[in-house]
Parts: structure tokens; sequence; C-alpha cells
């Protein structure tokens, strides 16, 4: 055991070492929603006459496509509903759900120091509570659904050092993004993502959630925050356990020795945006395409190497997704929005209907419809261009999702990555803005 605190809660799951060097672990909780569970449901009733191990262990949640957009995802929102009634499975429909990884911790569903599996590569964005989340395939939700185990290998453990105070306009995206552009697209392959450093006090947990949402971008298994009182307050205030993380985070991690080591400097980290086709191809707002840009990238995004993001001409702006829909996420897009208008179609979606309400409640729904933009009711659709914002070929968004590959929120489309303060700027002035033009927007916006 190397003394790290996603090797403690890995190990306190261990049910059985096999002989291939693979891990049986005990899940405590399922995730499941209604785009790859259906199939694990049909694979249950098929072979196994629909047995589960622990129908209590699961929770079930409508969002990609809610409400369904064609019959298609009206069946697939219909056979989850169905079955989750059928067992007596919590679930979170139409009206009151949200995004699944936004929804489970508001809601105080997990609990520092378990095991969350979800098929949803973002799972690890519930690693910020001191869990051991991860994102499955549908073969592997079933049989934790069927047996309350699943098989893994056992990532390597790779910390994430934070330390230094991060300047007033650096989000916890531009940290996500920070640290996805020094690993690569796939530098945390076989790893485990665990943060550390005095910086992380300064986090709130709704930006270590946005944090850890990003680790799979750089292609690791999850990613893990270690518990504090910061965690143990959010998960009380909320009806969870809260006794649980204060004894995950009581685990000592002084010892620990880590298999790799990335240091950032959050002070030395500015506003940033993507410039390519996967989330490390980023640089800050004031910075250029490098010159060594693949080629297939600059083609596929209409830019060359050399050229400056600052003034680009974008046709739409999304802020949403499971990572930048909570209500502070919000907030920091309505503070630019306030007063001012946008060029562009601006979609704002907000993480789950609990959101939704508290930031009507804030008055932030008329922030953003007062500029112009349309305020929607909760959905992953425009992320993954299944619904609510689709893009043409050709048109150019700036995004608060977490991907950006060829055709990710429509075929031929172009996403730009950012925080919600830069996606909000580039919606009021009609372009992606440099680094002057974002501060004298925030200026203007503090003064008034």
């Amino acid at each position: 055991m190397s003394g790290t605190y996603f090797d403690a809660v890995w190990d306190a799951h261990v049910v059985e070492r096999l002989p291939d060097g693979n891990d049986l672990l005990a899940i405590d909780q399922v995730v499941a929603h209604e785009i790859t569970t259906p199939p694990a449901i049909g694979q249950i009733e098929r072979e196994f006459g629909g047995a589960l191990f622990d129908a209590s262990a699961i929770v079930a949640v409508n969002d990609h496509v809610s409400p369904a957009k064609d019959a298609a995802t009206a069946l697939q929102a219909q056979s989850l509903r169905t079955w989750a009634k059928r067992n007596e499975i919590p679930l979170y429909d139409v009206g009151d759900n949200g995004i699944c990884h936004v929804l489970v911790p508001e809601r105080g569903l997990v609990s520092p120091g378990t095991t969350v599996v979800c098929g949803d590569s973002h799972t690890c964005t519930l690693g910020a509570m001191g869990a051991l989340a991860i994102g499955v395939g549908t073969t592997v939700q079933a049989g934790a659904m069927l047996a309350g185990c699943a098989v893994f290998k056992r990532p390597q453990v790779l910390e994430i050092r934070l330390h230094g105070r991060r300047a007033r306009r650096t989000s916890a995206k531009d940290l996500a993004l920070a640290y996805v552009r020094a690993l690569g697209a796939g530098g945390g392959a076989g790893f485990a993502l665990e943060f550390t450093g005095a910086a992380l006090a300064d986090l709130s947990v709704d930006e270590r959630l946005t944090l850890c949402n990003m680790a799979v971008e750089a292609g690791a298994t999850t990613a893990v925050v270690a518990p504090d009182a910061a965690t143990a307050a959010y998960v009380r205030e909320r009806g969870g356990d809260g006794d649980a993380a204060a004894r995950w985070s009581r685990v000592d991690t002084s010892g620990a020795r880590y298999a790799r080591l990335l240091e950032l400097d959050v002070a030395s980290i500015e506003p940033a945006i993507t410039w390519g086709t996967n989330p490390a191809q980023a640089t800050s707002i004031g910075g250029t395409v490098p010159s060594d840009a693949p080629a297939e990238a600059l083609a596929y995004m209409g830019l060359q190497a050399g050229q400056t993001l600052d003034g680009l001409e974008i046709d739409q702006v999304f802020i949403g997704s499971c990572t930048n829909s909570r209500l502070t996420d919000l907030r920091a897009a309505a503070e630019v929005f306030r007063g001012r208008r946008v060029r562009v179609p601006t979609i704002v979606t907000p993480g789950s209907q609990r959101v939704k309400r508290e930031a009507e409640r804030e008055g932030l729904h008329d922030v953003f419809q007062d500029a112009g933009a349309l305020w929607t009711h909760s959905s992953c659709g425009p992320c993954l261009g299944m619904s609510m914002g689709v893009l043409a070929p050709g048109m150019r968004c700036v995004s608060t999702s977490n991907r950006n590959f060829p055709g990710r929120m429509g075929a031929g489309g172009r996403v730009h990555l950012a925080s919600p303060v830069v996606a909000a700027a580039s919606a009021v002035l009609g372009h992606i803005p440099g680094a002057a033009a974002l501060e004298t927007l925030l200026e203007e916006a503090v003064c008034a």
C-alpha cells in the first residue's frame, strides 16, 4: 500500500485479488441513466431473470435527453422509468431531475470513501466527494447491479499538487484545462489522479467537482480529492453521510508514495480556451495557436498555426454540462451578462432542476433572459450534440463543457472549451476575448 487516499479507499473495497492481477471490488452504488442502462437492464432480465444484488444501492436519473426529443429517446427513458418503479429504485425524472454528476452530490447521494460506478465517462466528477467513482461500460454496469462487485485493474496514482494562490479571474475550469494540457490527452492513461496541495483549501466543493470532471480528458481512470472539513459541511448540508466525510478525512497520507507527480503553480494559470480538437489543445485567451499544431486539428477548426484567438468570431455559446452548470458557475456567468446583451445565440442550461430553482430565486434567470440568452431546463443534450443547441457544419461555439472532439456538438461543429466567465464574455462580444477585453468586461461588471 502506497499510503495514498485513493489506495486507502481501493483497499477497503477489495473482495478478492484475482490471479490475472486484477481486483474484484465491492461496489457501494450504481448510478443509472437512460442511455447506457437499458441495455444492462435487458441483459440482466434475459440472462438472470431481472435479479438485482441490492436495489437500494442504485439511483436512476433520466438526464441525457430529458424530456425526450423523439420516439427512440422516449423509449430509453420509459425503459429506465418502468424498471426503476418495478424495483423500487429511486428515480429522478422529468421535473425533478438533473445531470447525474450534478444531482448525485447535490442530493447527498454520494458519500466519501465509497465506490460508485455509472455508465458515463465523467463519473470521475464524484471523486471530488472523496469517492472512488469510475465510468464503466454496459457489461460492467450490469455485473455491478447483479452482483454488487466489479473487476478492475488497479491504476497507479498520479499526484497533482496545486500550490500558490490563483488569480481572481482564474476558475476551476482553467485549472482543469491546465492539468489536461500538461498531461496531454492520453497522458493520464493507467493512472488515477489524486489532487493535493495547499491551493485545494481555496477551492469550494463545486470547484473540486469541476476539477475532477475532466480527469478522463487526460485519459485517467478517475480522480479523487481527499475529504476535508469543506467536504463534510457540504455533505451534511445536503442530508448526506457527514460522519463518513469526517472519518475518511482522517486517512493519513503524509507518507504517501505516488507513481508520478505533476506540480502546478495556480498563480501562473490564466483564463484559458481550447483551439484544437481535444481539451489538451488549449492556450490562455491572449495566446496563439502553437506553431506545431497538428494539421488535422487546424483543418477541422478552420485555424492557422500562430493565429491569435483574440477577436475570433463565433456563432454560438453554451453554458452548462456536468463540468460547469452548478449555481456558482451560473452566478459567475450572470455577473458578465448583467446589464448587457448577447450578440450570438446563447444557451444557458442549469445542471439540475434544483439548481434551476435556486438560480431563479436569486433572479439569475432574469439576468440571462434580459441579456437575450435562452434559459433552459436541465439536460445533457447540448453538450453531446443530442438536443437543444446542435451545431451545423462550420459553426463555431464557445462551450463550458468538457469535450471538443470533431462532431461533439454536431457534425462539423467547432467547439472551444472555456470557463463560464470566458463563455459569457464571448457571448456579449460576439467573439473570443483577449485578456484585456475580458478584464475590461469584468471590471465594468464589478463597478456596476
